[in-house]
């Protein structure tokens, strides 16, 4: 999943890392729901269902490059500030049976400005590294919208509604730069480098709908993965 396939990985676990185990596997009622679809002219490029609670952020994305797709399962630990100590990945093929084995399952633990990655495939193989990132980053894996919008409520609390946002990306392990600004009262732009994202969101962060700017790219939140009211 990673570019490069490079490996992620973790170092042993903290009290507070400890502390973040143990709170992901207590069971909570869900508190919102997602159901994402990105698309293209009239081609989809990935569907998404998630759910948030309290502590944690969970969910599915399905997304596909030309013939190539994959089907990734998130578990997200989530802080009030929209950054992720702990972050859970495992990957199939889009075609693999769901039943079938994970072909690669990761644990990224972020602590301060360095990110713990712990990789896996079904084979057997195990890789570890550690990587540097900033204080207070955001997962990013492109083709989420579930993800992206922990950057967008973190800006909605922040004066003016704006923010530069550190994001860590999963798909390359590379720290880059979001920034967040008010258009109107529903809607924001997040500019990810040369990628421009048209929001539309509500007066939590939560995006409701949006394209990418240039590239005939949609994303909208389906019937069914409702916000709170």
């Amino acid at each position: 999943m990673f570019a490069s396939s490079a490996p992620l990985r973790w170092p042993g676990p903290g009290g507070r890392c400890a502390l973040l185990l143990c709170l992901l596997t207590a069971p909570l009622a869900a508190q919102e729901r997602g159901l994402f679809l990105v698309t293209k002219g009239l081609d989809t490029l990935a569907v998404e269902e998630a759910q948030r609670d309290t502590v944690e952020l969970y969910g599915t994305l399905t997304r596909r490059q030309g013939e190539v797709g994959e089907r990734i399962r998130y578990r997200v630990g989530v802080l009030d500030d929209g950054s992720a100590p702990l972050v859970n990945l495992s990957v199939w093929r889009i075609d693999d049976p769901e039943e079938s084995p994970a072909r690669q399952s990761v644990r990224v633990i972020f602590k301060e400005d360095s990110v713990a990655v712990d990789e896996a495939n079904r084979w057997g193989g195990i890789t570890t590294r550690v990587m540097g990132t900033e204080r207070g980053a955001i997962p990013y894996l492109p083709g989420s919208t579930a993800l992206l919008e922990l950057g967008t409520r973190r800006a909605a609390g922040e004066p003016g509604g704006e923010a530069v946002l550190p994001l860590f990306n999963l798909g390359g392990g590379q720290t880059v730069h979001g920034q967040v600004r008010r258009v109107a009262r529903d809607s924001v732009t997040l500019t990810i480098g040369a990628l421009e994202y048209r929001l539309q969101v509500d007066s939590a962060g939560r995006i409701l709908g949006g394209i990418v700017t240039g590239q005939d790219v949609r994303l909208s939140r389906l019937a069914g993965g409702a916000v709170p009211e």
